[in-house]
């Protein structure tokens, strides 16, 4: 042993003869001789060593020397270097970048209201440092690209492609928009793809003047309507093309900013709202305004419909050049959405029931359409609203409710909110 460690001395692998004894002693117990020298650089005592040299992975559940141990950013967890290099290699190559978190807790919550974009771009920086010298090289160049396109998403003229899904910096004033990609021109209003008859007209006219140039499109008008207006993401303006389906609740696959797609507003989850004490008691939650679907789904298609000739909106019940051709294709709705499966998601159509009167639309899609109708013309809808409505809309505005004391008639309870709310609550 004595002429083992002279002789790691000798040769200047070792920097004093404890430590050449110390490395001895190492490699006695089986580890290598690498493993030996790399421990010695770093511990004093043998079982400072063997500690040191026998790091647990809590992916893998393997033992590894502790520089092959990977520390996450902002918590406690750590892995081996190959687990955080295929995991880190999945996030960046299959999801959106902001899923680069530790794989366990799903530290820092990126989205929350609590880190602001210093915050975000702090983590994103100190990651970049860590996954250079993990991941392959093609790969951290894609999570480089990533971070340059979510630092444009921060610019409010960054346009997404509609039809490749690329991203790009438009000129705000610019009415037309070619994706420097694959060369597609849309409007930078509609995002329809561009035609020389929507010059000078606008998207409404244009839509107008599609509907009834499409002989193909004539039997449909109303649900493709409903399709082409699609959802777009309120911060970073990505648009999803397919309806979402029963849940109002939508998460952008590219910010991870989660909102309502009926009318846009922020998803919190309980008190990380902070807008009153009441938002601790509702999980996850949005403020929505009285216009939204979301108070409007429940209701009569025909109080919808009475509301929007109030305020001398059109809107569609039947549809337009139908034939005895077409009379049998209109008895199931025809919107596009997603339904889960148990293999995923899949795309497909609604399918349901159509009501006469209701434009070649089951209930659930006609009702959509006329409520993003409302939204769209900022219809206030307070007379339609139940005292269960306008107390919701009180309470998620932090207003304090009205005396509703026992035998008190609901109609008094239901004026008396929506006193609170005309005059304390506005539309948006």
């Amino acid at each position: 042993m004595e002429r083992q460690a002279r002789r790691l001395l000798a040769e200047g692998q070792v920097s004093c003869y404890e430590e050449a004894e110390l490395a001895i002693s190492i490699m006695s117990l089986k580890f290598s001789s690498e493993e030996a020298l790399e421990a010695v650089k770093h511990c004093s005592t043998l079982d400072a060593a063997i500690a040191y040299l026998q790091q647990n992975c809590e992916l893998c559940a393997g033992k590894y020397p502790m520089n092959e141990i990977v520390s996450m950013l902002r918590c406690t967890h750590y892995c081996c270097r190959e687990c955080a290099k295929n995991y880190f290699t999945v996030q960046i190559s299959d999801r959106s970048i902001m899923d680069c978190t530790c794989p366990f807790c799903k530290q820092p919550d990126l989205t929350s209201s609590q880190m602001n974009e210093d915050d975000v771009s702090d983590y994103f920086g100190n990651l970049d440092i860590l996954l250079k010298g993990i991941l392959d090289e093609t790969v951290h160049e894609l999570f480089q690209r990533k971070l340059r396109d979510r630092a444009l998403m921060q610019d409010p003229n960054f346009k997404w492609c509609v039809q490749c899904s690329s991203g790009f910096i438009a000129h705000p004033k610019q009415k037309r928009l070619i994706c420097p990609d694959c060369k597609s021109v849309t409007c930078a209003s509609c995002r329809r793809p561009w035609e020389k008859q929507h010059e000078g007209i606008s998207c409404e006219k244009f839509a107008e003047w599609k509907d009834s140039n499409d002989p193909e499109n004539q039997a449909t008008a109303v649900s493709r309507h409903l399709a082409e207006n699609g959802i777009d993401c309120p911060k970073c303006k990505f648009r999803y093309s397919l309806a979402k389906g029963g849940c109002m609740h939508f998460t952008c696959t590219q910010c991870k900013f989660e909102f309502c797609y009926g009318c846009g507003k922020p998803f919190m989850m309980g008190a990380k709202c902070g807008l009153s004490q009441y938002c601790a008691k509702l999980g996850l939650h949005a403020h929505h305004p009285r216009n939204c679907l979301f108070y409007l789904r429940d209701k009569e298609p025909a109080e919808l419909q009475e509301l929007l000739r109030e305020n001398k909106i059109e809107f569609d019940t039947e549809l337009e050049h139908e034939s005895e051709e077409n009379a049998s294709a209109v008895l199931k709705c025809s919107v596009p959405l997603q339904r889960e499966t148990p293999s995923g998601l899949i795309d497909t159509i609604c399918n349901s029931d159509v009501n006469p009167g209701q434009a070649g639309l089951c209930r659930h899609h006609y009702v959509e359409y006329l409520s993003l109708l409302t939204r769209k013309h900022n219809v206030d809808t307070i007379d339609l609203l139940s005292a269960d409505d306008l107390e919701t809309v009180v309470r998620r505005a932090a207003k304090k409710l009205p005396p509703n004391c026992f035998g008190t008639p609901r109609e008094t309870y239901r004026l008396r909110l929506r006193q609170i709310v005309i005059e304390q609550i506005p539309l948006e």
